[in-house]
């Protein structure tokens, strides 16, 4: 028995020492090369130096990351690659991992892996993001090529009637982070297609609402004497207010839809009403088209919410329906409470300026205007001496006193001759004014004296 032991340990002693000698000449032969029996996502790469087997798996590499991803936009299909979303190879680490097999620091581990390769060890090689700045710059890309912002559809007033122009185009927007995060999660999955986050924007104004408005809800005229810069200024103001659309709920400014009345803007001097006494000044005549505007704003019951009277009665409207403006400082502003998107219009014919209020064709009741409550306040008892640069020196006109007035004005509506609404939409005063002597300061130039 003792000698049957003694011959196996024997036999095993040799066997090792033989297995060992074996591993020792392998490693010898393999030195700087990776083992036999090892691949990359199975390509052999045994016997290969870790620069050989980089070239050798390289063109997987490419392969992979040359595979695209369909990202759809609706109608439209882009195909960027996974090396163009960030996608890169471990290749370095699965090399070297490659390299590492058989070379383990334990010798039994080293013996495991060395028995194991005779069957073969593949190493993974592994895809992955570095992060998102890549995936970024494709979203931002298509995003510049699909986002478009929404159009309103776009009216004109043709011999009275409402004519479309121009439908309404939706608009499109893509969600850049929605975006990324299914472009990521589609890599990780595999997945070889998504679709964009793309949200669709509707117009303020779309082809449906701008076909509904057919009809004049609320029109108004008045006329205006023939002073040629001040008929330029109603012109040019009333143009302002041709085709200006306002929404549900919008509010509407006379100031901001005109701008200022200045000589840059276009506009000529022509009397003011200034300390209750009319004077050159830019833009005279523009409060004629403020007022002209309130009082159709009234009849198309709209929501006054704000607007100042001037000092004095106008002569183109009663007291208490005139509306005076002053850029940045007095507005005339009102809201539009129907429901339903509005159309101002104006039109300057001779000597007439009419403003409307086109809507759609519906039921409405009848609005009228009411200004009521009159108390005269009788004009001051003395005289007032005031220079005026418009007149020739030498020359003096007498005006006489004039009285003030305190008015309130009313809207009542009525539906089948049945008051609805009775409502106040605000007080007005005029002021009194004394006699005044206007006494001419301009210098006369003397016809007859001779040239120099």
């Amino acid at each position: 028995m003792r000698r049957v032991l003694t011959v196996l340990g024997a036999v095993l002693l040799i066997a090792t020492l033989g297995f060992a000698l074996a591993l020792y000449r392998d490693a010898s032969l393999q030195r700087g090369r990776i083992l036999p029996g090892v691949s990359i996502n199975g390509i052999p790469v045994g016997g290969l130096t870790p620069a050989a087997a980089k070239v050798r798996i390289e063109a997987v590499v490419a392969e992979r990351l040359a595979q695209t991803l369909g990202i759809r936009t609706g109608g439209q299909i882009w195909r960027p690659t996974l090396a163009d979303l960030g996608v890169h190879a471990d290749l370095d680490d699965a090399v070297a991992e490659a390299f590492a097999l058989g070379r383990e620091a334990n010798p039994f581990r080293r013996l495991v892996i060395r028995w194991r390769l005779r069957r073969g060890i593949n190493v993974s090689l592994r895809f992955s993001r570095r992060d998102d700045e890549a995936i970024r710059a494709v979203v931002a890309r298509i995003a510049g090529e699909v986002t478009a912002e929404p159009r309103d559809a776009e009216v004109t007033v043709v011999d009275g009637a409402v004519v479309l122009t121009q439908a309404a185009v939706l608009g499109r927007v893509v969600e850049g982070e929605e975006t990324v995060e299914r472009i990521r999660s589609a890599i990780t999955q595999g997945r070889r297609e998504i679709e964009a986050a793309v949200v669709v924007r509707r117009p303020r104004f779309t082809t449906e609402a701008a076909l509904a408005v057919t009809v004049p809800i609320a029109r108004y005229t008045t006329r205006f004497v023939n002073i040629p810069n001040r008929n330029h200024n109603i012109a040019l103001a009333a143009g302002k207010l041709r085709g200006v659309l306002i929404l549900p709920g919008e509010v509407f400014s006379f100031n901001a839809a005109v701008g200022p009345r200045t000589p840059e803007e276009g506009y000529l001097p022509a009397p003011v009403l200034i300390n209750n006494t009319l004077v050159p000044g830019d833009g005279g005549g523009v409060c004629q088209v403020s007022s002209t505007l309130f009082n159709t704003a009234l009849l198309a019951d709209l929501s006054i919410l704000a607007r100042s009277n001037h000092t004095r009665p106008v002569a183109y409207l009663p007291i208490g329906r005139d509306a005076t403006v002053v850029y940045g400082a007095l507005d005339l502003r009102f809201q539009n409470t129907t429901g339903h998107p509005l159309l101002l219009w104006s039109t300057v014919r001779g000597l007439r300026l009419t403003v409307t209020v086109y809507g759609p064709a519906q039921p409405r009741g009848e609005v009228a205007i009411i200004v009521g409550e009159r108390r005269v306040i009788p004009p001051p008892g003395h005289t007032v001496t005031r220079a005026d640069p418009e007149l020739d020196a030498g020359t003096t006109v007498i005006e006489a006193a004039k009285p003030g007035y305190r008015v309130r004005t009313y809207r009542v509506v009525r539906r089948d001759g049945v008051v609805v609404k009775r409502e106040l939409i605000g007080g007005s005063f005029y002021h009194p004014v004394p006699r005044t002597v206007r006494v001419g300061t301009r210098p006369v130039t003397d016809a007859r004296a001779p040239a120099p």
